[in-house]
């Protein structure tokens, strides 16, 4: 799993802030847990991808943090006067935040999001018209029940009229 479909498992959008990653983290296992009434055991297989996606966030988040000020995880700092609070070296984080390559990323991953978004109103969509084709099979089934009930009273009444009409001819 990369940081874009981490982003994408817990629904949201790229380099959004570690608050709302832990915030949404932990609203998705209130309702996903095992240990939560009502769950299956698709619920299941969401919860450790949800905790496997916050996971590599927050490490993710970690690593950054570390960067920006200054400790790299593993690694001494070299402070120097004028380097402007920078780390000497490769960082342990891939892509910094600002950068071309993170711009490119965050593009890529919400082109991602928006095809993903796609494909799932395109499903609805399918979805929605099959279920208006039964509704209206449905209906005409209904329509034709009630046509065969107005012509069974119909003959119901004819038959009546005809039984009153022997009655009054013989009486």
């Amino acid at each position: 799993m990369d940081i874009f479909q981490a982003y994408e498992i817990l629904g949201l959008q790229y380099g959004a802030p570690p608050s709302l990653v832990k915030s949404t983290y932990h609203r998705l296992c209130r309702e996903l847990h095992p240990d939560t009434p009502g769950t299956t055991e698709a619920d299941h297989e969401r919860y450790l991808q949800v905790v496997s996606a916050y996971e590599l966030l927050i490490r993710s988040v970690t690593a950054v943090t570390s960067v920006q000020q200054g400790r790299i995880i593993g690694k001494p700092v070299v402070n120097m006067p004028n380097a402007g609070g920078r780390v000497l070296g490769k960082s342990s984080v891939s892509v910094h935040p600002g950068t071309a390559e993170s711009l490119d990323n965050r593009r890529k991953f919400e082109k991602q999001m928006q095809q993903s978004r796609d494909e799932r109103r395109s499903k609805e969509a399918a979805e929605l018209k099959q279920r208006q084709k039964e509704l209206a099979k449905q209906r005409e089934k209904e329509k034709q029940i009630l046509n065969e009930i107005r012509m069974i009273r119909l003959a119901h009444i004819i038959h009546e009229t005809l039984a009153e009409d022997m009655k009054k001819k013989e009486g």
